[in-house]
């Protein structure tokens, strides 16, 4: 027995010495201290977004702050209460910008709709890549101009490219760059000059890079023409629309298509809707595109029968992404009838990624209803496991956040709760709370045997979220006999700032009979530039 006291001593003397020469080289280089890694707090559940490209009108600001804040936590998984991050609105074409620079844009090519008039895809033409042809010199005066406004002249200058280089590598598209910068003058005789260079250069170069936007442009100048009462460019909005709701797959792209729906919405919503409704009804494959933004354009004109539509969408198009997309739109729409179908859709038995849609829909209606059916669903231990964690962090992170019995209602959901995962996302809300009762209740948790041990280290991982105070961390390692609880604990008082838990490790490193704790208090110690810290290791040295 006697030697083997000996030799503990000698493992905590020698691992004395040795991180007191740590502690002694680390405060001379100033090497700042890393804490421990501590396990990470539960994702909030993503708002569901579908997968085509980004067009149309009327989206409000949420919704892009929505649409950024999903971005960013698909491609910066890990980063912790995404749900305060804050996305400034500049302007349309500044927020575009920067929602291109993400990576996770994928996630949000099916949301047509930024505010304002149908954006083309291409504004910028390339920089000059052939040095040796004739029209280069034309062409980078040509582009710097439209860089700087000078529509004018940049339309000027790409029209003598065509004119007078006519096998350049650069006249197939410049075509589009004249009509592009003669829309922006936006003049009615610019606007058909600009339509008759989109002709010309589909019909000399149909295989012309730009052609695709050519086609958005050209529905783009309609609509402005329409709108000053051009009764032809009216009449081809419609033609196109119509045609769109009833032809069969083209070998072409569906821009053309897509394009004619966005341009008759914009311009007469009560002709685009019954055109709207043959596209939905629709069940081709090469359709699903259409249907896609059809659905935005039925949510985003918010008319009486606007959610009626859309839920016969969500129950019936065979498309999973336009089910999907229909039941997020449905919260656009502020009608007791879109709240009430979607509350149907969340108590429904249907498809559970279906419900969970609902679930955040829900979250973002006004409806007084909506608030009371998340809690339903949280509450309820028939519902699927992950439905109720949905609904749990939704609701908290709307209605719930300002609710007075908040805490109330996470313990009683916590209390109904019996799967391991849940039961942390739960902590995780509770722990935002930051109040006296939320800090009780992670302890009375963390110390009760009946919890699993996973469960009961996890709130350790919330302790600086809740604001636990290293006081109550140190009572709880006092009443524990359990070895990884406590080590899980020491962990946790390193990890206090200014040496918030400097205290209770200096205690358990001189006084507790535990070697293996010993250590690990040491070790947390020797991040520490208190000059107790120093003092301690050399009284252990000195034994």
């Amino acid at each position: 027995m006697k030697t083997s006291r000996v030799r503990s001593y000698g493992v905590i003397r020698a691992s004395a010495l040795l991180l007191g020469l740590g502690f002694a080289r680390a405060a001379a280089a100033q090497v700042p201290p890393i804490p421990p890694v501590a396990p990470m707090a539960p994702m909030p559940p993503r708002a569901p977004y579908g997968s085509e490209w980004i067009r149309g009108f009327d989206i409000d600001r949420q919704a892009i702050a929505d649409i950024t804040r999903d971005a960013v936590e698909r491609s910066m998984a890990g980063l912790r209460a995404l749900d305060s991050y804050k996305y400034s609105m500049q302007s349309t074409e500044s927020s575009f910008a920067r929602l291109k620079s993400l990576s996770a844009l994928d996630e949000l090519k099916a949301l047509p709709g930024l505010s304002g008039w149908m954006t083309t895809r291409v504004s910028t033409p390339p920089a000059s890549w052939d040095a040796n042809d004739p029209a280069d010199s034309l062409y980078r005066e040509a582009r710097k101009a439209l860089a700087n406004d000078a529509n004018r002249k940049a339309a000027d200058l790409f029209r003598r490219i065509r004119d007078q280089y006519p096998k350049s590598t650069y006249t197939p598209d410049a075509g589009y760059w004249e009509a592009y910068a003669l829309q922006r003058i936006g003049g009615q005789d610019d606007l058909r000059a600009a339509q008759y260079a989109l002709t010309a250069q589909l019909k000399a170069f149909p295989k012309a890079t730009t052609n695709g936007d050519a086609t958005a442009l050209n529905a783009k100048i309609d609509i402005a023409l329409a709108r000053r009462g051009d009764a032809s460019a009216a009449q081809t909005l419609y033609g196109r629309a119509v045609k769109a709701s009833s032809d069969g797959c083209p070998r072409a792209a569906d821009d053309e298509r897509v394009d004619a729906l966005n341009a008759l919405t914009a311009l007469d919503v009560d002709k685009a809707m019954p055109i709207l409704k043959k596209v939905l009804a629709r069940r081709e494959a090469c359709t699903q595109a259409m249907r896609r933004t059809a659905v935005w354009l039925v949510a985003s004109r918010k008319t009486t029968d606007a959610a009626e539509i859309l839920v016969n969408v969500a129950k019936n198009d065979p498309d999973k992404d336009v089910r999907e997309q229909a039941v997020f739109w449905l919260s656009n729409v502020p009608t007791d009838e879109a709240a009430g179908m979607l509350i149907d859709l969340v108590k429904g038995n249907g498809d559970v990624d279906l419900r969970k849609r609902a679930v955040y829909a829900l979250s973002r209606s006004k409806s007084p209803r909506a608030a009371s059916t998340l809690r339903e669903v949280a509450l309820d231990a028939n519902a699927p496991v992950e439905l109720r964690s949905d609904a749990v962090q939704w609701y908290m992170q709307g209605a719930g956040r300002q609710s007075d019995d908040a805490m109330s209602f996470l313990k009683d959901v916590y209390g109904r709760a019996d799967d391991a995962q849940f039961k942390r996302s739960i902590l995780s809300s509770i722990a935002q709370q930051r109040s006296e009762a939320a800090r009780d209740f992670l302890m009375n948790v963390a110390q009760n045997q009946k919890e699993s041990f996973e469960t009961r280290r996890s709130v350790l991982s919330y302790v600086s979220t809740a604001g636990v105070l290293p006081a109550q961390i140190a009572t709880l390692y006092d009443k524990t006999n359990e070895l990884e609880l406590k080590k899980q604990l020491l962990s946790t008082m390193s990890m206090f700032k200014e040496n918030g838990g400097i205290d209770k490790l200096l205690d358990v490193a001189r006084n507790d009979k535990n070697v293996e704790l010993k250590k690990q208090a040491l070790s947390s110690l020797s991040r520490s530039k208190d000059p107790r810290v120093l003092q301690l290791l050399q009284e252990i040295i000195d034994r």
